[in-house]
Parts: structure tokens; sequence; C-alpha cells
């Protein structure tokens, strides 16, 4: 999750110093041409207006991605434990993290392994 929002951050920065690259050269050039025309601001300000807006729509959208994930991961369900040999059956709850395959840590923190004739159910 975090290398995701570090790999967002690093292009928006990029198209940021782009962005600001890109004006230091039109304001040059214009400079040298000794020529401004009233099309140019308006021009350059549009391109910032769209470039920023894109670096924050990417900003928002990697943040509301990385939310939803983290709280998919988090989410607390049932596992129903079936021991084969007596049939007793324990319940327990755990972050959908956290569940492996025959191995899982619950809520309080303990370690669930399973035996060969064990049998685990996700409760939804």
């Amino acid at each position: 999750m975090v290398k995701q929002l570090l790999i967002t951050l690093a292009v928006a920065a990029i198209v940021i110093v782009l962005a600001r690259m890109k004006r230091a050269r039109t304001e040059a050039r214009a400079a040298r041409q000794e020529i401004i025309t009233s099309s140019q601001p308006s021009s350059r300000t549009t391109s910032m207006v769209v470039g920023y807006s894109l670096a924050a729509i990417m900003i928002l959208a990697t943040a509301g991605i990385s939310w939803m994930r983290y709280q998919e991961a988090n989410a607390i369900v049932q596992v129903e434990v079936v021991d084969a040999r007596s049939g007793e059956r324990t319940i327990y709850q755990v972050r959908r993290k956290n569940l492996g395959e025959r191995e899982f840590r619950t809520v309080d923190g303990r370690v669930v392994s399973l035996g060969a004739s064990d049998r685990m159910e996700r409760i939804e």
C-alpha cells in the first residue's frame, strides 16, 4: 500500500516538474522574441489547470483505491474449524488479511494451525 502511494506521489511530482519546465521554456521563448500575445497567457493557464487537475485526480484515485483495499483486508470474517475425528466445531473471528491456507491469526492474537484432519470453513 505504501509502495503504491509513493509511486503515485512520484508520478504527480514528475507531472508538476514537467509542467513547470514547460512554462519556463515558454516564458524564455517569449522573452527572446519580445512578442507577447494575449492568447499565450490564457493557454498557459489552461494547461496548468489541466495538469494540476490530472495530478489531483490521480492522487485522489490512488488514495481511494488504497483505502478500499485497506478496509477489505481488515474486514473481520468468522472461520469455523471442524475436527473430522470428533466433529467438534469451533468458531474464530479473523481479519481477512491474516487468513491463510492451513493457519490463521485470530483477532485476539492467537495463532491457529490446522491439522491434516481439520477442515476450515469461512462464514460470511
